[in-house]
């Protein structure tokens, strides 16, 4: 408990920060690459700093076996940090699993509408650019009937991996019927609309893969840290250490 509450309160403290570094004008605020490095430390640190906390408490309050010899007592500590790490992440996963209401639930909500936003934002996009005349510089106007129908078969699309050589003819053909382009000049934009979506979708994909291979990362370190921090804790627990240094004032 105590190591999820520092985690939410430094969460929190840094949503504050991260929304101090950005600015929607130009060449105001943080670039991209300082930003996402900052949210990564300070994520990374709220993870093992939090889960430090709640391994120290466990190991400090952990009731010693009188019997038990020195190595034995290291390791029951050790384990009780482990357990604390354990159960802060199996209770974040289910939280997140149920979208549990309050500052974590709306937080995921928040993110959650983002990525939909995002992602139909994209493929509005990307069907405007295909249905965008000579010379234009918006879409022209069509029934929505037709718009749907092609995001139906960009999705395919990109679930696939690739459209199949009947959807590319006729999504060629529709484009030519839209914008008034020549087969030729109409197959030549959705060639090149379509690189630029795949493009997009694979810094996704790899954005995706360093997020996931770092939060597993951070969760080892976190992991250690709780265990060694426990010991810690139990070896100030034998040795009668004073802290009330921390919250006396006189």
């Amino acid at each position: 408990m105590v190591a999820s509450a520092i985690a939410i309160v430094l969460f929190s403290f840094g949503t504050g920060l991260g929304l101090s570094m950005v600015s929607p004008y130009e060449g105001e605020g943080a670039s991209r690459t300082a930003y996402f490095l900052a949210l990564g430390i300070w994520s990374v640190w709220i993870v093992v700093s939090s889960f430090m906390a709640g391994g120290y408490i466990a190991g400090r309050l952990r009731r010693r076996i009188g019997n038990g010899t020195a190595h034995e007592v290291e390791v029951r500590d050790s384990a009780h940090g482990l357990a604390v790490w354990a159960t802060g992440v199996v209770a974040a996963s289910l939280l997140l699993a149920v979208g549990v209401s309050g500052v974590l639930g709306s937080a995921v909500h928040v993110a959650s509408s983002a990525n939909d936003r995002n992602g139909n934002a994209t493929l509005d996009y990307t069907i405007d650019a295909l249905f965008r005349g000579p010379g234009e510089s918006t879409a022209r106007s069509g029934n929505d009937a037709e718009r749907r129908e092609v995001a139906r078969l960009l999705t395919y699309g990109m679930v696939r991996g690739e459209l199949t050589p009947a959807n590319r003819m006729y999504l060629n053909s529709v484009v030519a019927g839209r914008t008034g382009l020549a087969q030729t000049a109409a197959e030549e934009r959705v060639e090149q609309v379509l690189s630029a979506a795949k493009q997009k979708a694979d810094v996704a994909r790899k954005t995706g893969i360093i997020v996931g291979f770092l939060t597993a990362a951070a969760l080892l370190i976190a992991a250690a840290a709780a265990a060694r921090t426990a010991t810690l804790g139990g070896k100030h627990r034998d040795e009668g250490t004073d802290t009330s240094y921390f919250w006396r004032w006189r």
